[in-house]
């Protein structure tokens, strides 16, 4: 690894517990990297609005590849945006709401939006404090802590530029098959489809991921392709993987996911992982 000059991070499943926290190790181990001179980034599905209500006071970072490759920012200025338009989050809504599939609409610089109509069905859906099946409690809590008031309840769709849709059933089948049908549709509908869970989908603008994202992000520092280390843990890091040139799954993730990567941490994201592994390996 000794040509590694930049380090590619994702969020949920890896630097952030269970709890939707990181720890102060991993902003220590962080701020150490930096230190010594190499540019660490995040990678994440979630958007740029929400990341710094997850991670310690005075976390820093060289850059944000945010909302799974639609934004990237650097020191809160903004180096590439890709858009969905109005026309397009409507269709996906509408297929959503069809289907009592859940959903999250995020514009850029501003909350999340849910219609007015669909509040009633969704509150239901999200009662209960334990988490149903196998949904992990990290997403489960997530979606409880929007319905206490990060989602803004609005009678129609603001006509903006939005970043991604969000979209969530703890009906492994219903919701693996509204994937599979955006999927198949991506052309039609002019949008990427992504996933950091069984349980979820992501939409965003066509052609846009993670590894996208990180191509840009590079580029702008000058830093070769075969210079860069990613983490990850779940399907929404495939295009990561594909892209970084070394490649480090979570302990935590499944095992379709741990056969795309180089290596494997020895700890998982509840045991600060991706930080101890980067500590074993650059620090030594």
């Amino acid at each position: 690894m000794n040509n590694i000059k930049a380090i590619f991070l994702d969020m949920d499943g890896t630097i952030l517990h269970e709890n939707n926290k990181a720890s102060e190790f991993t902003k220590e181990t962080i701020d150490q990297l930096r230190d010594k001179g190499y540019k660490v980034f995040l990678a994440t599905g979630r958007s740029y609005a929400e990341i710094y209500q997850l991670v310690p006071q005075g976390f820093k970072v060289d850059g944000i590849v945010s909302s799974n490759g639609t934004t990237g920012e650097i020191d809160e200025d903004n180096l590439f945006k890709h858009s969905l338009s109005l026309k397009q989050v409507k269709n996906i809504v509408d297929l959503a709401q069809q289907q009592h599939i859940y959903y999250e609409v995020f514009p850029f610089g501003s909350g999340r939006i849910v219609l007015k109509e669909d509040e009633a069905w969704m509150r239901e859906m999200i009662s209960t404090k334990t988490p149903p099946y196998t949904v992990s409690h990290s997403e489960w809590s997530s979606r409880r802590d929007a319905m206490k008031g990060k989602i803004n309840w609005l009678d129609t769709l603001p006509d903006v530029d939005f970043s991604k849709i969000y979209l969530f059933n703890p009906n492994l089948e219903k919701i693996t098959n509204f994937r599979d049908n955006l999927m198949q549709n991506k052309l039609q509908l002019s949008i990427s489809v992504s996933n950091s869970s069984r349980y979820n989908a992501e939409t965003m603008a066509y052609q846009t991921d993670k590894g996208t994202g990180i191509k840009k992000m590079i580029e702008h520092f000058g830093i070769k392709q075969e210079e860069t280390l990613v983490i990850g843990d779940s399907d929404n890091d495939r295009a990561m993987f594909e892209f970084g040139h070394h490649t480090v799954a979570m302990k935590n993730a499944r095992q379709e996911i741990k056969d795309m990567t180089n290596d494997v941490t020895e700890f998982t994201n509840e045991e600060d992982g991706a930080a101890k592994y980067l500590k074993k390996n650059f620090f030594n």
